[in-house]
């Protein structure tokens, strides 16, 4: 059974997992003095660590011991995971970040009878489902998509740059909708699945509209530039605007 306090977590992006998980952590443990150490080039010192995990603290309630890459030291991390396991201190914690979970090696048998186990993994991000949604005017999937996306950390500027790209095509493709989808492929040179993509739009957009489309982007694109105002806010509002 997990005792509290103890706490394997593991994926593929550490970085991303104190960004998601640690803001919970620290609401749990808000005077807790945090000690953190990474096992590729951190010394584990077992005996000062079960020291500081144990000792009563003037300045704090508690210690929060963070091995980042703990499986890269599996012997001296459950060595010093299975000290701790015989002491546990109320509002104090061991929390180690690992790149994977082995339940056959000595320490992923700890994690599964001892540990509070976490597994993260990056939400898989989908741009051209919020393109789909866009060229549908859907503004509630356009903007779900979008908040998705900034979840994943996908970079603000690489979403401007995918739509204001994209209504670009879109007004090269409206210029020649008269011609079959494959012959257009071919005057600009791109694959046939995104001109379909594109035809689709035309249900929804005018070619006034997609001219206000491309003024509207090149004034973001101005704002964006002064460094002065939220990336994320600006293309948020643009697309608002765009769906109404």
């Amino acid at each position: 059974m997990p005792v509290e306090g103890f706490y394997y977590t593991y994926g593929a992006d550490t970085d991303m997992m104190e960004k998601k998980w640690f803001p919970d952590l620290q609401r749990k443990y808000p005077n807790a003095a945090w000690l953190r150490y990474d096992a590729t080039i951190d010394d584990i010192d077992i005996g000062r660590l079960v020291t500081e995990y144990t000792a009563n603290d003037l300045f704090s309630k508690g210690k929060v011991i963070v091995i980042r890459n703990a499986d890269k030291k599996q012997e001296i991390v459950q060595a010093l995971a299975e000290e701790l396991l015989n002491r546990p201190v109320a509002g104090s914690a061991l929390v180690l970040i690992a790149n994977g979970w082995n339940k056959t090696t000595r320490l992923g048998k700890l994690a599964k009878k001892s540990f509070i186990v976490r597994e993260f993994n990056r939400p898989e991000v989908k741009p051209f489902d919020m393109i789909d949604a866009l060229n549908a005017k859907n503004s509630a999937m356009v903007l779900r998509h979008s908040e998705r996306l900034f979840a994943a950390d996908y970079h603000p500027l690489a979403m401007f740059s995918l739509l204001f790209g994209h209504f670009l095509l879109l007004r090269q493709v409206y210029a020649l909708r008269h011609l079959g989808e494959q012959q257009i492929a071919r005057e600009l040179k791109q694959h046939s699945f995104r001109i379909k993509k594109a035809m689709v739009a035309f249900r929804y957009w005018k070619g006034e509209e997609l001219e206000e489309a491309l003024k509207l982007f090149g004034r973001v694109d101005s704002l964006l530039r002064t460094w002065q105002y939220d990336e994320r806010m600006l293309i948020q509002m643009a697309l608002i605007k765009l769906c109404l």
